[in-house]
């Protein structure tokens, strides 16, 4: 960080600003996060909706998003098995 406060990171009336020296090594650090969690999370089911990773999808293969979309799948899905058995 070069001795600079808080980062190189500054306020101004328009908000947080970068100090433009350090640009590069603010996208260092965040790519190698991103690096980071896409490596922990290999192997992870993905929702079949909107492909996001999880720990574990519900019955029908989601995640646990309850947006508009994901209640509608859901609902879809439900109504689909009910069909199936009878």
């Amino acid at each position: 960080m070069g001795g600079m406060k808080d980062g190189g990171w500054s306020t101004t009336e328009k908000g947080w600003q970068l100090d433009p020296s350090q640009r590069e090594r603010v996208t260092t650090v965040h790519l190698d996060a991103m690096a980071r969690i896409d490596r922990t999370h290999v192997g992870y089911p993905e929702c079949w909706l909107c492909g996001q990773r999880a720990i574990k999808l519900d019955k029908h293969g989601l995640c646990s998003k309850v947006s508009v979309l994901h209640k509608e799948a859901r609902a879809a899905a439900a109504a689909e098995s009910k069909a199936g058995v009878r």
